[in-house]
């Protein structure tokens, strides 16, 4: 049987604005609470909840996997950040991974994942927050950390820093088992106690989101509430993502894109949220933010560097590696670390054999068919032999006449010893002074 989920958020009794975002279709499921203020917080956590809507499981290792996801959305946030000085900027974000009979979560803040399990109601993760760390270090108590004046107070969140520390786990789950994601919105009004208290009463999941939202509210609603529940082998009954529904995606109030609200989610009088519930976006997020801007200038640019890599493939020129001839398919030219070229075919032809004129044709490296390129070859090959042959000959009529002619004609090719550096500087990989990139001897570009 698939998973079954159910989402809840609400703004709560106190706050203007609810800069919440979650996200839930099997098997990744997302919460993330953003912070920074109308202009910060739900931007950072609705850049976060779009990320996880495009993310697609690969398959391999998911806790590499959300990492690497939550790295790189904290690196796009703090970057729009910068670039928009928008200080305090900043997301926390708590995301699971149904992974066959195992749950993967990645962590990162003090919103929180909880397991319910044969009536008991177990933290999984830990707060990332500076009363959290005194409660761990043992200068607070867990009673004086709820009223602490510092409560709020978070010590790592996505986009404060270039850099971000995940935290993973991965446990195995039972039939039955519930796992609850949710922002400090609730935690903060409900003790644990209280929360497994109100899940024990409910054996349908949109029941328990829906009650757990308005328990949060009746106990003060001091901060946005936001739920994700989800029951891995489907025993309680919930919402399932079918082909045509794609799960929920629930983005903050007033976060900067051009969206529609997905349908209400539960109020005061504790009705559970209507089935197939999804938010139609409908905004230009990949143009009108720093970080889409990025990603559709890196998307533009990979195609047209594919379509200018495969037009290469046509194009061959030679050029000299280890003092040899070679053909290159490609062009002579490199971006950052990518060579636009590779080796083709590496002839025995010396480059040191060759006329001097033959040594700048090579140094030009000129753009030719396959076809020519190898004529061309085969004339250089052809020539060397017939010149090697002259001079053969001419060594044995001076050997016949007693004279020694190895200061003199021996050396036909009109160069030095001194290597494929020599002649018109040298030219492609393997030769020892000239990058393909900047071609020798008044290169013709392509």
């Amino acid at each position: 049987m698939s998973a079954t989920f159910a989402t809840a958020t609400d703004t709560g009794r106190v706050r203007a604005s609810n800069e919440d975002a979650l996200y839930a279709r099997p098997p990744v499921f997302m919460v993330a609470d953003g912070m920074g203020g109308p202009q910060g917080g739900e931007i950072a956590s609705g850049i976060t909840a779009k990320a996880f809507e495009w993310y697609m499981p690969q398959g391999l290792d998911g806790e590499q996997e959300l990492t690497k996801l939550i790295k790189k959305i904290n690196a796009n946030i703090f970057q729009l950040a910068v670039a928009e000085n928008r200080p305090g900027m900043g997301t926390t974000v708590t995301a699971a991974l149904l992974a066959g009979g195992s749950v993967v979560l990645a962590h990162v803040g003090d919103s929180r994942a909880y397991l319910w399990r044969g009536g008991g109601l177990r933290q999984l993760t830990d707060d990332h927050s500076l009363v959290a760390e005194m409660v761990r270090s043992g200068e607070l108590s867990p009673d004086e950390a709820s009223s602490h004046p510092q409560r709020s107070v978070i010590t790592r969140a996505l986009g404060v820093d270039e850099a971000v520390e995940v935290d993973t786990q991965r446990l195995d789950w039972e039939p039955g088992d519930v796992f609850l994601l949710c922002s400090d919105g609730l935690y903060s009004m409900l003790a644990d106690a209280e929360i497994a208290g109100v899940m024990e009463r409910w054996d349908d999941l949109n029941g328990m989101a829906a009650a757990l939202v308005n328990k949060a509210n009746e106990n003060g609603g001091h901060d946005n509430i936001s739920v994700v529940l989800f029951c891995p082998d489907g025993s309680l009954q919930g919402e399932t993502a079918g082909e045509s529904d794609t799960g929920v995606l629930r983005l903050p109030d007033h976060a900067d894109f051009d969206f529609e609200l997905p349908l209400e989610k539960p109020g005061a009088s504790g009705a559970a949220p209507p089935r197939g519930v999804f938010g139609r976006i409908r905004h230009n997020w990949l143009l009108r933010t720093a970080p889409g801007q990025i990603i559709t200038g890196v998307g533009i640019m990979l195609i047209l560097l594919a379509g200018g890599w495969f037009g290469t493939r046509q194009i061959y020129f030679l050029g000299v590696a280890d003092g040899r001839i070679v053909i290159y398919q490609g062009v002579p030219y490199s971006i950052g670390p990518l060579d636009l070229f590779s080796a083709s075919y590496k002839s025995p032809v010396r480059y040191d054999d060759l006329a001097s004129f033959e040594q700048e044709a090579v140094d030009r490296q000129e753009l030719h068919s396959h076809s020519t390129a190898r004529q061309i070859l085969d004339n250089y090959s052809a020539e060397m032999r017939q010149r090697q042959q002259q001079q053969q000959a001419a060594q044995a009529a001076a050997a016949a006449a007693g004279t020694d002619t190895t200061a003199g004609p021996g050396n036909l090719s009109g160069t030095s010893a001194a290597g494929p550096g020599a002649a018109g500087g040298g030219s492609i990989p393997g030769a020892s002074s000239v990058n393909p990139a900047a071609p020798a001897g008044g290169g013709v570009a392509p």
